[in-house]
């Protein structure tokens, strides 16, 4: 039987779609924004935008303490993150959903110190100027970080439903594709940590 015999006539199952973990760290890596979600007391599921990082198997966010999510998720840890590859060089129509459960810390100087600038990192792909001044602003007597711990990931890779519907790949076989390179920030980060590691 050939590849175009069996390929996807339909979408009503897409379990067998999953990222492969060089590319969910790949999305990690590239993407800067996911959906943060928690519950309100009356049981409503709410959302918002959020810059991160993925650090020690963890997702990490920040806010302002006086921010709703705050008293929401000490209350009720239960939470999800929801990131797409949409923006990213990997393309769209790449997901993951993680149910998570997270801890709120409040004024943590260790934590602060690793985050704030992994985060400008992050977001000012390592130009030393620009990171210098974002960890400023970030450094803020009301701000807290917002630990979240994966529970159960949940991924969808919508370049392979593509491949099994034109028939040019069915998911018994092994997949391939190659990755975009990783973004110049985690190259610094990482010569960083052996600086500081090594001194």
């Amino acid at each position: 039987m050939t590849a175009a015999k069996r390929a996807k006539t339909n979408y009503d199952d897409v379990s067998m779609y999953p990222l492969d973990p060089a590319k969910v760290e790949r999305l990690l890596q590239l993407q800067s924004e996911c959906s943060v979600l928690w519950s309100t007391k009356d049981g409503w599921p709410v959302g918002v935008m959020h810059r991160f990082v993925y650090q020690d198997g963890k997702f990490w966010v920040t806010c302002a303490s006086q921010r709703k999510r705050v008293p929401a998720l000490k209350k009720r840890n239960k939470s999800a993150v929801i990131i797409s590859s949409e923006g990213t060089a990997l393309g769209a129509d790449q997901t993951m959903t993680v149910k998570c459960l997270a801890t709120v810390h409040e004024d943590n100087p260790s934590i602060k110190g690793w985050f704030y600038h992994a985060l400008a990192m992050k977001l000012q792909q390592g130009d030393p100027d620009k990171v210098a001044v974002f960890e400023q602003f970030l450094d803020t007597p009301t701000r807290v970080i917002i630990e979240l711990e994966p529970q159960k990931w949940i991924t969808y890779d919508g370049t392979k439903v593509a491949a099994h519907v034109s028939g040019s790949w069915v998911p018994e076989e092994p997949w391939r594709q190659e990755l975009p390179p990783a973004p110049e920030w985690v190259a610094k980060m990482a010569s960083g940590r052996e600086q500081l590691e090594s001194a």
